[in-house]
């Protein structure tokens, strides 16, 4: 793909331990941005296993005139650090990242480096839609970036957002735009 729209999934109701559906505002929410990416000739749909990010997908999907495919890849991950890379990030996060669950936790981000690897790999040209979660999204923003490990935590990503990634002719990829939420002004 040339062009990855990454989308965190819309608002849920309920905690995020139990794998909540989406929220009626939620609803709306997808709706909205399902009609702000209608003219965008997506080529691919990809959505995380969480019922929040599939719910959303589900939603655009009519926008977009694709079906919908899960991939492990977009799984709801946390970027954590090993005990040897504590240093990478900033003392103050540290209770922060006690309370992330063990089943998200990313060592070192390991797996999301290579679900970005993989997800960026030269290929088919087209527009990918992936819908996922915000610490996802802001962790291949901040690769994409070659930022410090820990520069995720400082990329706020909104509910039903949109996140532009382009590969340039170069074979880089570059940022087009960060959580633009235009679509959702007024609700």
């Amino acid at each position: 793909m040339d062009t990855i729209l990454l989308v965190r999934h819309a608002e849920a109701n309920g905690h995020d331990g139990e794998d909540p559906p989406l929220a009626p505002r939620g609803v709306r929410q997808a709706g909205l941005l399902g009609e702000r990416l209608a003219g965008t000739e997506a080529t691919r749909l990809l959505h995380g296993p969480r019922r929040r990010a599939r719910q959303t997908a589900e939603l655009l999907a009519p926008h977009l005139d694709l079906t919908p495919e899960e991939s492990a890849l977009l799984e709801d991950r946390t970027p954590f650090p090993s005990p040897d890379r504590r240093e990478d990030y900033p003392p103050h996060r540290e209770d922060f990242l006690r309370q992330v669950p063990l089943e998200e936790r990313d060592e070192d981000g390991a797996a999301l480096a290579a679900a970005w690897d993989h997800l960026s790999a030269p290929g088919e040209a087209g527009t990918l839609v992936a819908v996922t979660h915000a610490f996802v999204v802001g962790s291949f923003v901040a690769r994409v970036l070659g930022a410090p490990p820990a520069a995720w935590m400082q990329l706020p990503i909104a509910n039903a957002s949109r996140t532009e990634l382009r590969r340039r002719p170069t074979g880089e990829w570059s940022v087009l735009g960060v959580s633009d939420v235009g679509h959702l002004v007024g609700i």
